[in-house]
């Protein structure tokens, strides 16, 4: 019997990566405004779901550059867009950390 490995598709997963790097951080500012009302617990559901999302599309998006390298190290060239598109929430966090 032959199993079939899943195969990793570059393409969609940095598409993913980024739209929950963007939802994360349109939540942080969405969630600001119940910062001081009666709805308080909004805003700390919402901010902790925020570090979540942000913090883990960053650690994706490293981890997704390293396994587009080893599963495509011959085709990297070709992968290259996806690999860069990828990293931008983990270059995002790192310049981010750097500089504030």
């Amino acid at each position: 019997m032959k199993i079939n490995k899943p195969r990793y598709k570059p393409k969609w997963t940095a598409i993913l990566i980024i739209g929950i790097c963007l939802s994360g951080i349109l939540i942080g500012n969405y969630v600001q405004r119940f910062r001081i009302s009666e709805y308080r617990w909004i805003y700390q559901y919402g901010s902790l779901l925020n570090i979540v999302m942000v913090l883990g599309s960053s650690f994706w998006s490293f981890l997704h550059s390293l396994l587009v390298w080893s599963d495509y190290k011959m085709e990297s060239r070709k992968h290259l867009i996806w690999i860069i598109t990828g990293m931008i929430p983990f270059l995002y966090f790192t310049i981010l950390m750097t500089y504030t």
